[in-house]
């Protein structure tokens, strides 16, 4: 586990998919096929069609992904931005960068896309921490690659 100060050194970096290097996007998908298929044991391809329409959120530590997240345009998933892909690997894990990458992504998100709620398709075991973020369970529970999820809705702050 990374020390809470070097937490400080975490850098944020906004890209479209087209304007990723080919070592960014590597980095960034070596990130989601060990958390979502070697960690999470998810079968489905993690590369889609949404990538292409999309925002990608990477925190940086050293060059290093330690956490990233993908924010769909609005209308291309669901009529709201949309926050999905969630993940911090397995060295920055309960450090608060969750936290942290979800914050950074909901106030970009309120200065992109204003007065837009924010939605997401969260697992359902994560239910207290996306409710501390300002989220609320709309519809029923269901399964996603055997996965109990929930959908969630942020309001617009603004």
């Amino acid at each position: 586990m990374i020390a809470d100060t070097q937490m400080n050194n975490i850098n944020f970096h906004w890209s479209r998919l087209e304007t990723l290097s080919s070592l960014e996007l590597h980095a960034i998908t070596l990130a989601r096929q060990t958390v979502f298929i070697a960690e999470q044991h998810i079968c489905c391809p993690d590369a889609d069609e949404h990538d292409t329409h999309s925002w990608h959120l990477t925190a940086l530590h050293d060059g290093k992904v330690a956490a990233y997240l993908r924010v769909v345009d609005p209308g291309e998933k669901y009529p709201e931005p949309a926050i999905g892909r969630v993940l911090t690997t397995q060295a920055y894990r309960r450090t608060g960068l969750g936290k942290r990458i979800m914050q950074v992504a909901i106030d970009t998100i309120a200065d992109i896309y204003p007065g837009q709620s924010i939605r997401i398709s969260a697992q359902a075991y994560l239910q207290s921490f996306y409710e501390n973020l300002g989220f609320s369970i709309i519809g029923d529970a269901y399964l996603e690659e055997g996965i109990p999820h929930i959908q969630m809705l942020r309001p617009s702050a603004r």
